[in-house]
């Protein structure tokens, strides 16, 4: 299995975060590979030039630079995914597998793996492959960790191009996807101690959010 992680090559600290999920990805049999991310400075002349959109959304909680750059960054993802005949795992840097991935062929074409990082969530009680189920709002609890089969990649393409960019977590929901299914126990956590795409407001819910978290 293939990961792929977006990480900010001009800040150091993304980098370092990024290398932890490698090393944790090779404990569990997954072969992380580093995708640079498109940075806030020029994310929207890329979308431009990307012929995208962007959606409507409340941006009070977040930089719109970083909002915009981080689905770049994932959008090419997707195309690597769509392009390279494998299923893969999209992955932020702030992610850490926590145990191995599961037998996911034939159970969905997105399917979220990240245990939530933030607000109140739902859980199961039985392992296993679900319907979206950890957000009531039926959006993904994080983008730090969803499984992909090129389908599933090429679904995600095709509503970027019809619907245009949105901060990740919102664009993947039930509604854009209906058959967007979830794992559970997760095994993907988001250990994040600074953010490059919130501002103070939309760090409030983070789990890990404390006095000493940075906005970066």
């Amino acid at each position: 299995m293939k990961g792929y992680i977006g990480t900010i090559m001009q800040i150091p600290e993304s980098v370092k975060m990024a290398e932890r999920c490698i090393e944790s990805g090779k404990q569990f049999g997954v072969d992380v590979e580093i995708v640079p991310a498109v940075y806030k400075d020029e994310a929207l002349e890329k979308l431009a030039e990307a012929n995208l959109t962007l959606q409507k959304y409340d941006e009070s909680y977040s930089n719109v630079g970083a909002v915009v750059g981080n689905f770049l960054t994932q959008y090419a993802s997707w195309k690597m995914i769509a392009e390279s005949g494998e299923p893969g795992i999209m992955l932020e840097h702030d992610a850490v597998f926590i145990d191995r991935v599961p037998d996911l062929e034939g159970k969905g074409d997105i399917i979220n793996i990240g245990k939530p990082s933030y607000g109140n969530y739902r859980s199961q009680t039985v392992p296993g492959v679900y319907p979206m189920f950890s957000k009531p709002g039926g959006y993904i609890p994080g983008a730090h960790g969803y499984y992909l089969t090129p389908k599933g990649a090429n679904d995600l393409i095709l509503i970027a191009e019809q619907r245009g960019a949105a901060p990740v977590d919102i664009f993947l929901n039930k509604t854009n996807f209906p058959n967007i299914k979830e794992i559970y126990p997760w095994v993907v956590e988001a250990r994040d101690e600074f953010t490059t795409i919130q501002n103070t407001k939309g760090c409030l819910a983070k789990h890990n959010y404390n006095e000493n978290f940075k906005v970066m």
